[in-house]
């Protein structure tokens, strides 16, 4: 069995052993969500890395300026980016800085991932792990009736809390 499928299976069996102990059950998103970090589609690539940095995060969540969730930016992807831009697109000289790449003024928007799975306040933290671990997500944006944002669960956040539980 490769080390991909072992993997897989591991974490499919660790999210079955948690989502089936009872006292988990009682357990919603909202308990396990924490604060996300926000950018906005116009913000740029340079500020996108700079809030990863300062946050110490691997993702940002991408939101209009009412909070209506529209998708991730993680620092995969900037790498990925910067790794074709090296590749492929000449540097651009600046005045005064002198040279940087032109991914440091793609926009949000040009970047954005849209993320397939969604939970609200008080979908079961059961449905939560199972799409954490079965699905390998980084996080899982908890959204309000209205589409906003109101906080994202993470493995780490639900880790954390099965250990206070």
């Amino acid at each position: 069995m490769g080390s991909k499928n072992f993997l897989k299976k591991f974490r499919e069996e660790e999210a079955t052993f948690i989502s089936e102990t009872e006292n988990i059950r009682k357990l919603t998103a909202k308990n396990a969500m924490i604060k996300p970090v926000f950018v906005h589609p116009d913000d740029d690539a340079d500020k996108i890395m700079k809030k990863l940095k300062r946050e110490d995060t691997n993702v940002c969540i991408v939101v209009t300026k009412d909070k209506i969730f529209v998708g991730e930016i993680s620092n995969e992807d900037l790498i990925k980016l910067f790794l074709h831009q090296i590749r492929y697109e000449p540097l651009t000289k600046v005045l005064n800085v002198g040279y940087k790449r032109k991914f440091l003024y793609k926009k949000a928007k040009e970047l954005i991932n849209k993320h397939k799975s969604t939970v609200d306040y008080n979908t079961s933290i059961n449905k939560v792990i199972e799409l954490v671990y079965k699905e390998g997500f980084h996080y899982i944006p908890v959204l309000d009736k209205n589409k906003k944002v109101i906080g994202v669960v993470t493995p780490s956040s639900i880790l954390d809390l099965l250990e206070n539980y």
